[in-house]
């Protein structure tokens, strides 16, 4: 019997909610504004972590025959013994292989499934934003030069000039020029919650 799919997106709905639900519940305490923006940040790595696990489980799940609810399975180009088996040809004998990357996963997903498809169509669209999500993400694990060069790049290319003192919470806690959503972190959630269930439908 193939492994299921159904817990891989609830999963990741849990992690968006329950991350979600404590910036919410912070908010409402009235805390220093710097302290809310750690807790944003730390909310915001564990919605990232979720989704790049959603991306690991869902991939190496499809590769051995998992079937999502809508009955539209990929074409695998592999047939391991199970979910092991599978980790280990799509891991190829590094130590590990990274899911943060949307560019990276869809090259992986034409190594392994026919046209690349559920992952080429759910991520290529979404690309621009999941890579933004990325440098968030590089900001605040990383105090590297680097990490934070491109963050302010990246930061003056989304509002058209630098922002003294922007930090990767104030960013997520900002409202886009152009609403709804309601902040930027509501903007990436939807973008990861639409291309989830166009991976598992």
């Amino acid at each position: 019997m193939p492994p299921t799919l159904s817990h891989v997106l609830l999963d990741l709905r849990k992690g968006i909610s329950s991350s979600t639900n404590l910036i919410t519940k912070v908010i409402s305490f009235g805390i220093p504004q710097i302290q809310l923006e750690m807790i944003v940040e730390m909310a915001y790595l564990r919605i990232f972590v979720s989704w790049e696990s959603f991306l690991e489980e869902s991939f190496i799940r499809y590769t051995t025959g998992a079937i999502p609810p809508s009955g539209n399975a990929p074409v695998t180009l592999i047939h391991p013994q199970n979910i092991g088996h599978a980790l280990d040809l799509v891991v190829a004998g590094r130590d590990y292989i990274s899911w943060n990357s949307a560019s990276e996963v869809i090259q992986r997903s034409a190594l392994y499934f026919q046209d690349g498809e559920p992952y080429r169509s759910a991520l290529e669209p979404a690309s621009i934003e999941l890579d933004e999500m990325n440098t968030i993400r590089n900001r605040i694990t990383h105090k590297s030069m680097h990490s934070k060069s491109q963050f302010n790049a990246f930061v003056r290319r989304k509002f058209g000039h630098g922002v003294r003192g922007m930090t990767p919470g104030r960013y997520l806690l900002t409202s886009p020029l152009s609403p709804p959503p309601n902040t930027f972190l509501d903007y990436y959630i939807e973008v990861i919650k639409i291309a989830s269930t166009m991976i598992v439908p």
